[in-house]
C-alpha cells in the first residue's frame, strides 16, 4: 500500500516559513502500527532543500507530486487550515480514483467535503478509522478505488 502524504507546509503564509511538520510522523506512525508494510510518499520529507531551489525546479517538484497523489492507494491530507497544494494533491487523488482521507475541522469547506472521501476531526479518529474495516475496504476495494493498478477515476 502507498500512502500519500498531504498536509499544509506553507499554507497562507507570505514568507518562506512552514508550518510544524510533527503531524507528518504522527499519521505514518498510525498507519505504521496497522500496515507495518506501508510505503509513504512524503513531498515534505522528500525535499527539505526546496525553499533554496529555483522556481523552475519548484514548479516540477509540485507538479509531480501532484501525479504522484493520484498514483497512491490513499491520500491522507492534513488540513487544520487551507492550504492550496493540499487542495490541488486532493483534486488529483479524487480525479484518479483514489481514496482522500481528511483530518480537518474544515467539514463546511467545499473543497474538503466534494474531494474527501471520509473527514475525521482529530489524530484520535483517524487512528481508530485506519484499524476498522472500512479504511482496509477503501484501500482494497475491487472496483480499483484506491488501487494504482486499475484506476478507477470518479466521473
Amino acid at each position: 500500500m502507498r500512502v500519500f502524504l498531504a498536509g499544509i507546509i506553507q499554507g497562507a503564509r507570505t514568507d518562506d516559513g512552514i508550518h510544524h511538520q510533527g503531524y507528518r510522523k504522527e499519521i505514518r506512525d498510525v498507519v505504521s502500527a496497522a500496515y507495518p508494510e506501508a510505503q509513504f510518499v512524503d513531498p515534505h520529507e522528500e525535499n527539505l532543500g526546496r525553499l533554496e531551489w529555483s522556481r523552475d525546479i519548484q514548479r516540477e517538484m509540485f507538479l509531480r507530486y501532484v501525479r504522484e497523489a493520484g498514483r497512491c492507494d490513499v491520500l491522507v491530507a492534513w488540513l487544520p487550515e487551507p492550504s492550496m497544494g493540499t487542495s490541488v494533491e486532493m483534486y488529483e487523488a479524487y480525479r484518479m480514483g483514489v481514496p482522500v482521507i481528511t483530518i480537518s475541522p474544515m467539514t463546511g469547506t467545499w473543497a474538503v467535503f466534494s474531494l474527501a472521501t471520509r473527514t475525521l476531526p482529530d489524530l484520535e479518529a483517524f487512528s481508530t478509522f485506519v484499524r476498522s474495516p472500512e479504511f482496509a475496504g477503501l484501500i482494497l476495494s475491487p472496483e480499483g478505488i484506491g488501487s494504482s493498478e486499475v484506476g478507477g477515476a470518479h466521473e
